[in-house]
């Protein structure tokens, strides 16, 4: 990893090396080589342009949510940016793997927020609602492997394995490894989405629909810096919902926001202004992607998704709507800087005359039409425009179908409401986050829910396989069917730039493996 020192930017472009994997992005510890004095208290107002669909991440859909439920739980398994397992930041505090079985040895005296206790027991309630099909959790394709949990003592719980499980302890640093009360969940039902209780640094103290989201300090956290120091330094975090980019811009410049993704087109203005600092991740997300259903017709038609893919421009794309600011995609869904990332794939490029082939050997030389769904964004209804005047160049109708992006997700994922898909992705480095999710015959990011042996086997032996070497060469054959088929194709990965003025310490602990904010390292310089 690079100098921590380089990171922070007032402004050279941070960069870092993620463990095991090539150059991307972010994060050096944070430390105080400042010699700045750590300051408790005091609240940090962000501003967010999606309000969150759930706040139980087991439930929730959109990857925007975990900006939100991440504040307040813990993951039995944490990771480092390099997502590397990390026991300090865990809620295990070491773990046994087998063949057959995980045991994951707990820390002690953790308390939920409702004052119910973490234990095997809540360990055990947590794995079965993640496997349980009634649940319907979003990240129950990932836990295909596991069998059961065991309460083996107190403080011990053992994972049964059907299969050897390779990419576990990733899988247990995201979703599925997020541990909520038990008790809370059995008192409250469906309303436990907006009432969650976890272990985390920051307790949920308010919800107003489409205006924000309040954290309070959790007293009882069990977690401490580096340095031996309580967490969290804060006392609240205000999570603001403003949609607007301008809006955005204006109430960090008002004094009225601490803290926002900066607006593409703004990092220009911002980057040699010595008022405030950035803090940059490549590849933070695919940030914009075509997405179709492949039991919906005319998307059915592999030589008709081919047309699509080959008739759009990102170029275009990135320096319209984008400033140049993002990255035009050259491999998969596989994020750079993950090791499974591979720009050699053959995969879809701009080419109209390829287009134009893929059209008449589907059938459909005079083009045809179809519906596509977008969601609310100041970077998304513009993209969407342009790629339908570039597909319309090659006779493609596209009739655009937009809504807010819980709703959107909900309707093309769940509802089969269109073909296709304009969309965004998160960061998710473990490839087999994005394989038994996405590509997974029952994943339950894959909409038509169209059954691949081939694509399957690959997705099983990928995640039994624990050593990288052996593991790329099978997501490379996943991308070289996903991309090679245009069943999901990156048109542009993301690059985000958390900006805030320079009494906001501690940026190089913000992000997090996934590119996701955690602030339970933030604090306030004093006036």
């Amino acid at each position: 990893m690079v100098d921590g020192r380089t990171m922070l930017r007032r402004r050279p472009l941070l960069k870092s090396i993620l463990a095991g994997a090539g150059a991307s992005v972010m994060l050096a510890r944070h430390g105080r080589a400042n010699a700045e004095k750590l300051h408790y208290g005091g609240q940090l107002r962000v501003a967010y342009p999606a309000f969150p669909g759930s706040l139980d991440p087991a439930l929730g859909r959109a990857g925007g949510d975990a900006y939100y439920w991440k504040q307040a739980f813990d993951q039995l398994v944490d990771a480092d940016p390099g997502l590397n397992p990390r026991a300090a930041t865990s809620l295990a505090e070491s773990w046994d793997i087998t063949d057959t079985a995980i045991t994951l040895h707990l820390r002690k005296g953790v308390v939920f927020h409702d004052g119910t206790p973490f234990n095997a027991e809540a360990v055990k309630f947590n794995i079965e609602r993640v496997l349980d099909p009634a649940t319907k959790a979003t990240p129950r394709a990932t836990f295909s492997p596991v069998a059961g949990a065991e309460v083996v003592d107190e403080t011990t719980v053992r994972l049964n394995l059907k299969k050897p499980w390779g990419s576990a302890l990733s899988m247990l640093a995201d979703r599925g490894g997020a541990m909520s009360s038990p008790t809370a969940i059995k008192a409250l039902g469906v309303d436990y989405a907006f009432k969650p209780a976890g272990t985390g640094p920051f307790k949920v103290a308010e919800i107003v629909s489409g205006s924000h989201v309040k954290f309070v300090r959790n007293e009882k956290y069990w977690g401490r810096d580096a340095d031996g120091n309580k967490l969290p330094y804060l006392d609240e975090v205000v999570i603001r919902l403003i949609t607007d980019e301008t809006v955005q811009v204006s109430a960090l410049k008002a004094g009225e926001i601490d803290l926002v993704l900066l607006p593409y087109r703004e990092v220009q203005n911002f980057e040699h202004d010595p008022k405030w600092q950035i803090k940059v991740f490549e590849g933070g997300s695919v940030a914009y992607l075509l997405q179709f259903n492949l039991t919906k017709p005319p998307m059915d038609n592999v030589n008709l998704r081919l047309a699509v893919a080959y008739a759009i421009n990102p170029d275009v794309i990135n320096k319209a709507v984008y400033f140049n600011h993002a990255i035009v995609a050259k491999g998969g869904m596989w994020p750079p800087g993950s090791w499974a990332y591979d720009p050699t794939v053959e995969r879809p490029h701009y080419d109209p005359a390829k287009a134009r082939e893929f059209l008449k050997l589907g059938g459909k030389p005079d083009g045809f039409e179809t519906d596509v769904i977008t969601w609310t964004s100041d970077l998304h209804r513009p993209s969407a425009e342009i790629v339908r005047a570039q597909l319309a160049a090659v006779g493609i109708k596209l009739n655009l179908k937009v809504y807010e992006v819980t709703v959107a997700t909900e309707k093309f994922e769940y509802g089969g409401e269109a073909p296709l898909f304009l969309t965004s992705w998160s960061r998710y480095p473990e490839p087999d986050w994005n394989a038994s999710l996405i590509y997974r015959s029952d994943g339950y990011y894959n909409p038509g829910k169209l059954k691949d042996a081939r694509v399957d086997a690959l997705i099983d032996a990928g995640a039994a396989i624990s050593d990288i070497a052996k593991r790329k060469p099978i997501y490379r054959q996943i991308d070289e069917i996903e991309l090679g088929e245009a069943r999901m194709v990156p048109l542009l990965y993301g690059v985000s730039n958390a900006t805030a003025p320079n009494n906001v310490m501690g940026l190089n602990d913000l992000f997090g493996w996934d590119a996701k904010f955690n602030f339970k390292q933030i604090w306030l310089k004093p006036a």
